[in-house]
């Protein structure tokens, strides 16, 4: 067998179901990847929990033994964005301070309840408010394939280790597209579910009601292991595509070539395509509405702390803060009406479709050098804005091409069939 740190969930649980590998064989391998030079050159993680995670494992190995096993998912390490609460480990939020918290979040909860075996906390941006993770307190987070590029943000270090292969999967969060944005950076999947899906008490919050918890692993069909989907063999006959075009955003040439193909692909593959505009989004007025609300609710929610320690906070951070500190209890209420009434409009155009498809972001991987691009989320933040899930996976490249990320959105609630939509799609672009 090849190294069990390379086994993604899927081949995971099927080689511990088959006892070709225990859950400790399993986490010692990840832990070893962690710890070699190539693992540490990443800087993805900022928590280690060894002795932890190795006891969990042997516990889980002694539940399979005795035919106690939780879930199918019962053994499989997972690793943690640092701004959600694992008991006995700290949570820093990105931050140069950190607390202990006396219990998991739910989502953690749930987790431990299905066996899985959590190795540490990851690196991230800042506060989660950004989407380069370079981290001032923690240091760079590093792209797994292109050093000195970023892995994206602000779940950075999530999406990191699952590509450099040091875990088969993690968490992140997602405010306008945290998750999505470095999964598809990195070349891996990430999920965005419909608001709700999972609780988010425990996260280090953000934005009200924009904050959303969501996996990254490595195929749609780990993904949907992950929350517990089957997405048996879904037929696109007769599904109702849209592809959605904006006209006033600047995209890769790269970007635009490999969207072109794959809907070629798709498309001698029988699946039609509706051409969609969302004319009524302006995605730039959106994307600096919803930073505006990010700045606020984050200076509201780390006042406290930020008092206490003002020392923990970088002077960029600290600058955002206030600025969100600063802004008029009318001009943030604007703010809000204005992404409220683009989630709205979209979710009128995803009535007319079962799923709507886009690039994820209209750029790739960047070096840290470059100036960060201001249209990151404008591809993402409306399925914030909506509460719509939303999924991306990687689209085949040019060879030694940077990767690139297809976005697929449906509406509210309807997370299995975006998952099987997607499980499909990803089957089709593989097969060529």
């Amino acid at each position: 067998m090849t190294d069990a740190a390379d086994l993604n969930v899927h081949d995971a649980v099927v080689a511990l179901q088959a006892g070709d590998v225990s859950a400790l064989e399993l986490v010692d391998a990840c832990l070893s990847r962690i710890e070699s030079e190539g693992g540490q050159s990443i800087n993805a993680f900022i928590h280690v929990a060894a002795e932890q995670a190795r006891d969990a494992a042997k516990d889980s190995d002694k539940r399979r033994v005795s035919g106690q096993h939780r879930s199918h998912l019962d053994g499989v390490p997972i690793a943690i964005k640092d701004n959600i609460d694992v008991q006995g480990q700290p949570t820093t939020n990105g931050q140069a301070q950190a607390w202990y918290p006396h219990q998991d979040a739910p989502v953690i909860t749930r987790l431990r309840e299905a066996g899985m075996v959590i190795l540490g906390k990851l690196n991230m941006h800042e506060g989660a408010l950004g989407a380069t993770t370079d981290n001032p307190h923690h240091g760079r987070c590093e792209h797994p394939f292109y050093p000195g590029f970023t892995p994206g943000g602000s779940s950075g270090g999530s999406a990191a280790v699952v590509a450099g292969g040091l875990c088969p999967a993690a968490l992140g969060t997602d405010t306008m597209g945290s998750v999505r944005l470095p999964a598809a950076y990195c070349g891996i999947v990430g999920l965005k579910p419909t608001r709700g899906f999972w609780p988010i008490d425990g996260v280090a919050p953000l934005a009200r009601g924009l904050d959303t918890v969501g996996p990254m692993a490595k195929t749609v069909q780990d993904v949907a292991m992950l929350v517990d989907v089957d997405v048996g063999d879904h037929d696109l006959t007769g599904q109702r595509v849209g592809v959605l075009v904006y006209d006033n955003i600047e995209v890769e040439p790269e970007c635009e070539r490999a969207l072109a193909r794959a809907l070629d692909l798709l498309s001698g593959k029988g699946v039609q395509f509706d051409t969609v505009a969302f004319s009524n989004f302006d995605t730039g007025s959106a994307r600096r509405a919803g930073f505006v609300v990010c700045q606020v609710d984050a200076a509201q929610s780390l006042e406290e702390f930020r008092k206490a320690q003002p020392q923990a906070y970088s002077p960029e951070f600290q600058a955002m803060l206030d600025y969100g500190k600063g802004v008029s209890p009318e001009r943030y209420q604007t703010a809000r009406e204005i992404i409220a009434t683009a989630g709205q409009e979209f979710l009128n155009l995803l009535s007319g479709y079962d799923v709507l498809l886009s690039l994820t972001a209209p750029q790739r991987t960047f070096p840290f050098s470059d100036e960060t691009p201001r249209s990151q989320a404008d591809l993402t933040a409306i399925a914030n804005f909506s509460g719509c899930p939303a999924i991306t996976l990687p689209l085949p490249v040019e060879d030694g091409g940077r990767p690139v990320g297809l976005q697929l959105m449906s509406g509210l609630d309807t997370d299995r069939l975006l998952i099987q939509v997607a499980s499909q799609i990803e089957r089709m672009l593989a097969e060529n």
